[in-house]
C-alpha cells in the first residue's frame, strides 16, 4: 500500500499546461495552482462595461489565468491593485483595423497602464512608478516587449509587473501575458516568476 502511495506521488505531473492548439501559444504554471476561468474573466469584465471596453471584449480570441490560491478571483486578476500571491494571465485578441495600423513598441508597452506617459511624468494614475526592466522578444510569428515594471495603486501596496506583449506577423492580434504581486511576493519568488516566464510561448495560428 505504500509503494503504491510512493508511485502515485511520484507520478503527478509537476506543472500544469495552459494552452490553444488553434492559437498556438501556452504557458505553464506549477502544479497545484488554480485556474481562474476564461468564462469568469469575461463575465468581470463585462459588469458595468462602457461600449469601447464590450468591442474589445468580443475580440478577444482566448484567455486564461491561474492564481497561487483558490481565494483568487476574476476582479484580482482584471484590477489594479496587486494580488496577494503570485498569478499568470494571458490573452490573445484580434485587432481592428484601426489598432493594427497604429499598433507600435509604444501600443505594446502601454497595454494596461500608459507606461510611456508615465517615464515621462505626463501621467500620475499611480505612485512611486519605477521602469525595472525591458527587452525586446523575437519569434518566428510576432514580436514585441517584455516589460517590468513596479508601482502603487492609489490605494493599495506596491506590486511589480512581468509584462509580455508580442504583435503577430500579420498584425491582426495581439498576445499578451501577465505575472504579477506585490512587490514583496513579487521578490521572493523570482524563480517562479522566471520558469513561469520563460514557458510562455507563441507559436501562431495553424
Amino acid at each position: 500500500m505504500l509503494l503504491l502511495f510512493a508511485l502515485t506521488a511520484c507520478s503527478q505531473p509537476s506543472k500544469i499546461y495552459s494552452k490553444n492548439q488553434q492559437l498556438g501559444v501556452y504557458f505553464t504554471v506549477p502544479s497545484g495552482w488554480h485556474l481562474i476561468p476564461e468564462e469568469e474573466i469575461r463575465g468581470y469584465e463585462l459588469e458595468g462595461a462602457d461600449a469601447a471596453t464590450k468591442t474589445k471584449a468580443d475580440l478577444v480570441l482566448w484567455q486564461e489565468a491561474y492564481s497561487e490560491s483558490k481565494g483568487t478571483s476574476a476582479k484580482n486578476i482584471l484590477q489594479l491593485e496587486a494580488p496577494k500571491v503570485l498569478t499568470a494571465f494571458a490573452r490573445v485578441r484580434a485587432l481592428t483595423m484601426e489598432e493594427s495600423n497604429a499598433m507600435s513598441y509604444n501600443g505594446l508597452r502601454n497595454l494596461i497602464l500608459p507606461v510611456t506617459d508615465l517615464l515621462s511624468g505626463q501621467s500620475k494614475i499611480v505612485d512611486e512608478f519605477q521602469l525595472l526592466d525591458e527587452s525586446e522578444v523575437v519569434s518566428d510569428s510576432a514580436r514585441g516587449l517584455q516589460t517590468i515594471f513596479s508601482f502603487t495603486p492609489k490605494s493599495g501596496v506596491n506590486e511589480t509587473v512581468h509584462q509580455t506583449a508580442l504583435l503577430a506577423n500579420d498584425r491582426l492580434s495581439i498576445y499578451f501575458f501577465l505575472v504579477r504581486c506585490t512587490t514583496e511576493c513579487f521578490n521572493a519568488s523570482e524563480e517562479s516568476v522566471a520558469e513561469i516566464v520563460e514557458s510562455f510561448t507563441v507559436k501562431g495560428s495553424r
